[in-house]
């Protein structure tokens, strides 16, 4: 390489790595608040309230890998399979 290519591709790395004024400013956004709860349900006949569940965060509500993942994580909690990784492996691969 020449020192007159050199110097050509050097100037035009200079001038590719010069931020923009209106790029190097940055303001803070807040994200929507888009998962709002639904309100809980009361069954007269057995006297308990139910939590609705929240639909998936995925395209049109549906549920992603992460979503069945922590539902997996917390079912096994639950129904006390905690300890061995089979019942959440079976639980997110299905």
């Amino acid at each position: 390489m020449t020192n007159k290519a050199r110097l050509a591709l050097i100037a035009t790395v200079a001038a590719l790595s010069v931020v923009s004024p209106a790029l190097a400013q940055s303001q803070i956004v807040s994200p929507p608040n888009t998962a709002v709860p639904p309100p809980s349900l009361f069954v007269p006949q057995t006297g308990q309230t139910l939590q609705p569940t929240l639909s998936g965060s995925g395209p049109g509500g549906a549920e992603t890998f992460q979503d069945r993942a922590a539902r997996c994580a917390h079912e096994a909690g639950v129904f006390g399979q905690a300890t061995t990784g089979n019942f959440i492996g079976s639980c997110v691969n299905q």
